[in-house]
């Protein structure tokens, strides 16, 4: 396996005293972000006439279905998976 990839997100992250934590690929229940977009999406498809100025116009307002609440609950959700991950891990190290 070759080297890393270095990120400059990463080394600004760094001087500023944070560190970068990344989920594992193809793991979409653990980024918020894609649940997020379904939202998006979705409220673009239900209004959707296939032009460009309708596409502008409704993508505004699908961007307000994305609210401080949603993203709480996308994160608590996201917490939750992670923690029925950490769990089954264990209980799996139990085993063997």
């Amino acid at each position: 396996m070759g080297p890393q990839p270095t990120y400059i997100l990463d080394e600004i992250a760094v001087e500023q005293g944070h560190e970068v934590l990344r989920t594992p690929p193809y793991h979409p229940e653990l980024q918020p972000i894609e649940t997020c977009w379904g939202i998006v999406k979705n409220e673009i498809a239900r209004t959707c006439d296939f032009t460009m100025d309708n596409l502008i116009l409704q993508l505004e307002n699908a961007f307000k279905k994305v609210t401080a609440r949603t993203c709480t609950g996308l994160i608590r959700k996201t917490r939750e998976v992670e923690d029925t991950f950490w769990r089954d891990d264990a209980a799996l190290d139990k085993i063997n």
